[in-house]
């Protein structure tokens, strides 16, 4: 697969990811905790590639069993963080804030690599953040409360999982990597529900909207998504990946207003279109064109 095959697996990742969110609402319409549906999410969609790992019977090396238990842990805090979060904010300022990470990975994946990323990915951050917040901002009050600063967390886990995969994958198998990711994520998120819960584990899914929506988010938001992602972050370095996943709030918006049918607004939509041109931006080779231009005068 070409490079610009594995950013189209990211677009494809993040309209996944876009399209959990109505997916997600209904299941807590009917009940569910948020923290039992990220642990069988987690947790089932590991024993699913356990299945396929002892199908395959593949060497599994102890780099990739590591790396897989290391992204897996801030996996697991950043949805912790953003869960909990969202109990002591609104919606808009937790999505936004989550959405930081985007600004946030170029510095981590420099810590990471000692690479500097290219001059116009500082812009193009910056300018998919304004995307994300014309998305998800309604005019709240902009003090900073405790739900805030867990929401900020949030995304300092989310930007060290995304930069650490991208910089340690190397050439490791992404699938091997994702079991022992999705593995640590889901036990981790486990042991947070049940002490949230006090030593109970209620409020799983039960009926048949609860398991059909989880099984939905399991399969294709969880097990299809972090295994392309994974694969991807061996070709895509980590600043580009960032801001192609980031989309999934546009696409999240997009789905609930053709589903749900949820108000898509002027101030959306110039959203989405900041967030494409950041990401333009960012694959645009400036270099390139200031040579050829140089060439002609």
């Amino acid at each position: 697969m070409s490079n610009r095959g594995y950013k189209i697996l990211l677009f494809m990742t993040a309209a996944i990811w876009g399209g959990g969110f109505p997916i997600t609402k209904i299941a807590l319409n009917y009940g569910t905790s948020p923290n039992a549906i990220l642990a069988v999410r987690f947790l089932a969609a590991s024993v699913i590639l356990f299945a396929y790992l002892c199908y395959k019977k593949e060497k599994i090396t102890r780099s990739e069993v590591k790396l897989g238990l290391f992204t897996g842990v801030f996996l697991s805090l950043g949805f912790s963080f953003q869960t909990v979060g969202l109990s002591y904010t609104t919606a808009s300022k937790n999505a936004f804030l989550t959405g930081t990470y985007v600004v946030l990975t170029p510095f981590f994946a420099w810590l990471f690599t000692r690479k500097m990323p290219k001059k116009q990915i500082y812009f193009s951050c910056f300018l998919s953040l304004l995307g994300i917040f014309l998305l998800s901002w309604s005019g709240e009050n902009v003090s900073m409360q405790f739900g805030d600063v867990l929401s900020l967390l949030c995304a300092v886990f989310y930007a060290i999982q995304i930069s650490y995969m991208s910089a340690k994958i190397g050439e490791k198998n992404p699938l091997h990597v994702n079991f022992f990711q999705m593995l640590s994520a889901g036990i981790l998120t486990l042991i947070y529900n049940i002490i949230l819960k006090g030593g109970s584990v209620s409020s799983f899914p039960e009926n048949k909207v609860q398991l059909f929506s989880v099984g939905f988010l399991v399969v294709f938001n969880t097990l299809l998504a972090y295994s392309a992602q994974t694969l991807a972050q061996k070709y895509v370095e980590s600043s580009l990946v960032c801001l192609i996943l980031s989309t999934e709030i546009l696409f999240g918006a997009f789905i609930s207003f053709l589903f749900l049918g949820e108000i898509l607004s002027f101030q959306s939509l110039l959203g989405g279109f900041l967030m494409f041109l950041s990401i333009f931006l960012a694959e645009f080779d400036w270099k390139k064109k200031s040579d050829k231009e140089s060439i002609t005068k």
